[in-house]
């Protein structure tokens, strides 16, 4: 498992460096500079403390000691602008690292598709997707510059102190060497807290879309309070893990101002001593001073920023996670085109399907899914799947669009191995009709365009009165531009059905899978859309599931799905 943790030897995740190669020169930007900012505090305390010092020991005038206070204008400007720029790059570094991170998460959930989404916590990933990303922002946009300066800047002034004065040297490191020794004690217990508080907000935020999504059902049957009582349950567990993981950020502040407290005033006080007994002279001593609580600043500053940053690494392991999940076939490098043959027109490429000794296999189940299916589709060819609830139907499906984990068995699409093919180019052979299709919080056009979006109005309207819907367009307020909301929440049962069969229409994929289609219509409304569909079906190969197949007029075969292994050929 990928996880941040306390004390590690760099200061950016190899896990996420290999995601992100841009994270590696952000870094040795910030390294570099920090080695600048430390060079300018130097040059700052030097021309300072050689100011004072002629001022009062040689009483020089004004005039004489302005190169010098030049000097130290010049290094306050320069050491404010490498801050500005540093902040910038950081701010531009961590928004590339958030966006590259979301987009590949939202892609790996889609390769992996609804069978393991299934097992998932739909609440649960949308945080991490939001609030969790925006956190890990914090992380690369204050925390890393903040480590680079401490794991620079520390040193180069520790460096040059020991030119200086060596016992100085010997009270700062004594101190210095206390600041990651704690950092790494507070940071590991903080790691653990903020992930056991982000576990429960995930729990939280799952439970709460869940009550959100079942309240209707909820109130149906009285049990509203029910639901209301367990997400109050829920936020104070996540409040008490939040105290407690405060209580972890305040002590370690507090231990860190302590060290830096003790260890400028022993500086000071040693220098004080030696300067007193002539051993070092006002030059020197205001220099090693003025540089003391430098060395300190970026290490406190590293710590409370770390605290800061806590929910975002819990955010990343969980994405990391996800990402390391196995998907059967080469992932793509980027999504597939749009495909291009207009509507109402067959593909360009009809394909030839072929499945040989296909088996599913699941964990949780002791027989498998799916033993030996194999299956001939030639182009255009009409095919039914029948058979019992559980049979497999379904599971076919899964497997030919990578839902489903492959056992044993092939499948080729024109010869070529769904392993050797980019999981979106394989998927882009099939359009898929699910028991139950999701719609969009979106316009019906929108919806409708899902898997064609340079279908225009015209076709739209065309495939809305093949499958019966022109009468529920007419009376939308404004048309094909009327929000569905969530799901398609303001429609029927049977709308929902036939603006996903549109939908699957539209798609001008050479495959037609339709996973009962016919569920939620009625007969009259079979029997009118399956002459009307057959346009849009010449030069596909259509595969219906389901158990009486009615949309298709004809079938080229119909092939009963069972738990023993079957084969079905067209000739």
């Amino acid at each position: 498992m990928s996880r941040f943790r306390a004390g590690r030897p760099h200061l950016v995740p190899p896990e996420l460096a290999g995601r992100v190669p841009t994270i590696r020169s952000a870094t040795v930007g910030a390294l570099g500079i920090g080695a600048l900012i430390a060079v300018s505090i130097v040059v700052q305390a030097v021309a300072l403390a050689t100011a004072i010092d002629r001022s009062i020991l040689h009483h020089s005038a004004l005039a004489a000691v302005g190169p010098e206070l030049v000097t130290v204008a010049l290094a306050v400007l320069a050491r404010a602008a490498l801050i500005l720029l540093g902040e910038h790059l950081a701010r531009r570094s961590a928004e590339s690292v958030v966006a590259v991170l979301r987009g590949q998460l939202l892609r790996q959930v889609l390769s992996l598709g609804p069978a393991w989404l299934a097992g998932e916590r739909p609440g649960e990933l949308s945080l991490t997707a939001t609030r969790g990303l925006r956190s890990l922002h914090t992380y690369f946009a204050r925390y890393l510059p903040q480590a680079a300066m401490a794991a620079v800047v520390p040193l180069v002034l520790l460096i040059w102190v020991a030119t200086q004065d060596w016992l100085s040297l010997v009270v700062v490191v004594a101190l210095v060497i206390a600041v990651p020794v704690t950092m790494i004690y507070f940071g590991r217990e903080a790691n653990r807290r903020t992930a056991r508080q982000w576990r429960r907000l995930g729990s939280l935020a799952g439970r709460f879309l869940q009550l959100i999504e079942g309240l209707p059902t909820l109130r149906a049957f009285g049990r509203d309070g029910y639901g209301r009582r367990e997400v109050i349950e829920s936020s104070e567990g996540v409040r008490v893990a939040t105290m407690r993981t405060l209580r972890v950020a305040f002590l370690s502040a507090l231990s860190m101002d302590l060290i830096a407290g003790f260890g400028v005033g022993l500086v000071a006080m040693v220098l004080g001593l030696r300067l007193l007994w002539g051993e070092l002279s006002l030059h020197t001593a205001l220099a090693v001073l003025l540089v003391a609580p430098e060395i300190f600043i970026p290490l406190r500053r590293a710590g409370a920023e770390f605290h800061a940053s806590t929910e975002g690494q819990a955010a990343a392991t969980r994405v990391l996670e996800v990402l390391a999940l196995a998907v059967e076939g080469p992932a793509a490098s980027r999504p597939p085109t749009e495909p291009g043959p207009p509507p109402l027109l067959p593909p360009r490429h009809p394909v030839d399907l072929h499945i040989e000794g296909l088996r599913v296999e699941y964990d949780d189940r002791a027989a498998p899914a799916l033993a030996a299916f194999t299956l001939h589709a030639p182009p255009g060819a009409r095919i039914a799947l029948v058979g019992p609830s559980g049979a497999g139907k379904s599971t076919v499906f899964d497997a030919l669009l990578g839902f489903a984990p492959r056992a044993a068995g092939t499948m080729t699409i024109d010869g070529r191995e769904s392993s050797g093919v980019p999981t979106p180019e394989w998927r882009a052979h099939f359009s898929w009709v699910p028991q139950r299709p999701h719609l969009f919080s979106a316009s019906l056009a929108e919806n409708l365009r899902l898997g064609a979006g340079a279908a225009t109005d015209d076709a739209l309207g065309a495939v809305c009165e093949v499958v019966g819907l022109d009468g529920l367009v007419a009376h939308l307020p404004r048309g094909l531009e009327t929000p569905l909301g969530q799901d398609g929440l303001t429609l029927s049962a049977g709308e929902r059905q036939r603006v996903a069969l549109a939908r699957a229409l539209l798609c001008p994929a050479p495959i037609l899978l339709l996973d009962e289609p016919t569920a939620s219509l009625d007969p009259p409304a079979i029997t009118r859309i399956a002459g009307a569909i057959e346009p849009w079906l010449t030069g596909r190969t259509v595969i219906v599931a389901a158990h009486e197949p009615l949309l298709l007029r004809h079938f080229d075969l119909v092939c009963e799905v069972a738990a023993s292994p079957l084969t079905a050929v067209i000739p």
